[in-house]
This record gives C-alpha cells, sequence and structure tokens, in this order.
C-alpha cells in the first residue's frame, strides 16, 4: 500500500477517540466508524514512543492502549527503520512490535543531538526572546507566526546559522557516520521540526513529563503525516509546526485539526469527507 492511501492520526488524539466527549472528537469517530472500509488508518514507531512513556507499573492499561491501536489501524504499521533510506508499510501486531523493542531503532543516534539542543535552548532563549521583541515588535510569550523569509531572519540575527536550510543541515552532521543509517527524508523533517521548536516557533514546553522524548515523537508524527493521504492532530502546536513545515517540504497530505474549534465545524466535516475522494 502506498503512503499516499494512508491518513495519520497522532496518538495524543487516538486516545481522545477512546471516549469521545467533545463535538469535533465526536464527528471524527463518527466518521471513522462509518467509513472503516474507506479510511486506512495507520500506526508508527512514535505511536510506540508515545506509549513507551506508560510506566511499567500500568503495563496493563499499556496493553489495552496497543490493542485499541492494533484494532483502529488493523495493524498497518508505517516505519522508517535504521540503516534504510526509505520507509516501510507493513501488516505487525502493535503489541508484539512494541515488545520487539524495535520502535525505538532510530531514536539513539539523535541522543547527541538532543543534548545540544537542551544546551542551545537553554544558551539561546535569552538571546531569542530579545530578538523576537526587538526586530519583529512581537511579545516572545506570544505565538509568532513566521514565514520562511522571516525564520531566516530570525535565525541570522541569533547568530546560530545563516537559514533554516543551513541550520536544519547543521542538526543533520550531529548524527555522525551515516554510511551505515542512510539520512532520509523524515530526519530531515524531524530535524526541522525540532530546530523550530528551538527558536521559538510554536515551542513545546521542556518543563512537562516527557520533554525532548514527547517533541522527538511529536515530529515523527508530524513527518509521517506528511507523506500520507492526511494528518489530523488534536495539538495546537504540532499543528502549526506541521503547516509551516509541509509547505516548507511541499507536503501534498492534508493537514486536518481538531483542536481550537469551537462550534464551527463545517470545515472540519468538509475536510473529513474530501478524504473519501
Amino acid at each position: 500500500m502506498k503512503t499516499q492511501d494512508l491518513t495519520y492520526i497522532d496518538w495524543n488524539l487516538f486516545s481522545i477517540l477512546k471516549e469521545p466527549k467533545l463535538n469535533p472528537h465526536i464527528i471524527l469517530n463518527d466518521f471513522l466508524n462509518k467509513n472503516s472500509d474507506k479510511i486506512s488508518l495507520v500506526y508508527s514507531d512514535a505511536h510506540l514512543g508515545d506509549l513507551a512513556k506508560t510506566s511499567d507499573e500500568f503495563s496493563g492499561i499499556r496493553k489495552n492502549d496497543l490493542d485499541y491501536l492494533s484494532k483502529k489501524t488493523k495493524d498497518l504499521a508505517i516505519v522508517k527503520y535504521f540503516g534504510r533510506d526509505y520507509i516501510d508499510v507493513e501488516n505487525r501486531n502493535a503489541f508484539e512490535f512494541y515488545e520487539s523493542n524495535a520502535y525505538d531503532n532510530s531514536t539513539a543516534p539523535l541522543a547527541q543531538w538532543q543534548s545540544i539542543v537542551k544546551q542551545m535552548t537553554d544558551n539561546y532563549g535569552p538571546s531569542r526572546d530579545d530578538v523576537i521583541k526587538t526586530h519583529f515588535k512581537l511579545d516572545p510569550k506570544n505565538i509568532c507566526n513566521f514565514s520562511v523569509s522571516q525564520l531566516d531572519e530570525l535565525i541570522k540575527m541569533i547568530g546560530i546559522s545563516n537559514s533554516l536550510k543551513e541550520f536544519v543541515e547543521f542538526g543533520l552532521q550531529l548524527r555522525g557516520d551515516t554510511s551505515t543509517n542512510p539520512l532520509s527524508y523524515i530526519d530531515y523533517y524531524t530535524t526541522a521540526y525540532m530546530n523550530l521548536d528551538l527558536i521559538g516557533f510554536f515551542p513545546d514546553s521542556m518543563k512537562e513529563k516527557g520533554g525532548f522524548s514527547n517533541l522527538l515523537n511529536d515530529s515523527k508524527h508530524s513527518a509521517y503525516g506528511s507523506i500520507c493521504k492526511a494528518f489530523i492532530t488534536n495539538d495546537n502546536k504540532c499543528y502549526h509546526k506541521s503547516k509551516f513545515l509541509f509547505e516548507y517540504f511541499r507536503s501534498n497530505s492534508k493537514l486536518i485539526k481538531t483542536c481550537k474549534i469551537k462550534n464551527e465545524t463545517a470545515e472540519l466535516e468538509k475536510e473529513l469527507e474530501s478524504l473519501k475522494e
């Protein structure tokens, strides 16, 4: 099956759909149930990474979540394996996949990068906020909807690189020897996602449990979603980072959100109906 035929939903939203209460989630859940023969849902190693954060004390809950994931996706998985520069789409039971520990096979090379990002966040945070206030006349506490050119300018002003493209390439260099682990589109995308977070574009909170682990999994959700037919998320920060990167990487995927929607669900229903085409 081609990735362009798949619909990708991140774990945060999948978990909400177990017992949807808000109108957008009820609408999405009803749509998926009614069109299960037309919509091919898929899970990835990022979903397993999210579930890996469940304490072993609650392994029964994790097992139920993995079984739920298997049922919703019919055991259809999308994953970029270590040492491959392409994406696999395969039938694989979520619980068995989790138990094999294969879900974490591409995160180890990023450990050094995560450490450096943390150091850079600490060092450049005050400078970044000052640049935003001085040059963009914006409160750094507010979300900034930058364009590519504005981000290029911001990166230059902070002095960490000459452009977003160069900044992404810097992050990729930290992967070290890639002769046995060729860089792929997913690598470029996830690095760009984390770099956006670093420079304050809809930044995730590093104070929450999970920290960089959450950021890394969200970057993968967004990356996989960008090569599917659609990516649906309930995470506002992930949505806006994805919106920027879908345009930057010229993704043909449909980006749909269920967050920040109150009573105006007509657009959501229209977007969901388009997935049947």
